[in-house]
């Protein structure tokens, strides 16, 4: 075998591994934890994320209740497939969190592309 092909060779078979784990983003993840007044994170609570539009993420909401766990998970590669090519995709959200009570607790959360990013919202009585 020529040196020539032989090289051509190295290239395409380093390629193949190499190629595809550049093309593969991780998921865009925000994880929202839920705790009660004192601390115990809380099941079955409805979380709402709306986007802060005047920091300059796109319009977007969604709602979920908290798993058995206390932790909403919302993923964003929908969200983050709007800002095109930009050097840093970052969200900032308005959080809206309530149990069984009337009252609703809010707080905010930021989100980065290809990123878990967490947060936690302790609910008012």
């Amino acid at each position: 075998m020529s040196y020539k092909k032989l090289v051509l060779l190295a290239f395409v078979v380093f390629g193949g591994f190499l190629l595809p784990s550049c093309t593969k983003k991780d998921p865009s993840v925000l994880k929202i934890f839920v705790r009660s007044s004192d601390f115990i994170l809380t099941e079955d609570a409805s979380v709402r994320i709306v986007s802060d539009i005047k920091k300059g993420t796109p319009e977007y909401f969604d709602e979920v209740k908290t798993n058995s766990s206390g932790v909403a998970i919302f993923n964003l590669d929908e969200l983050f497939d709007q800002y095109g090519k930009k050097d840093e995709k970052v969200a900032y959200f308005t959080v809206y969190a309530k149990d069984t009570t009337t009252y609703q607790t809010v707080g905010t959360a930021r989100a980065k592309a290809y990123l878990t990013s967490t947060e936690s919202i302790i609910l008012k009585n």
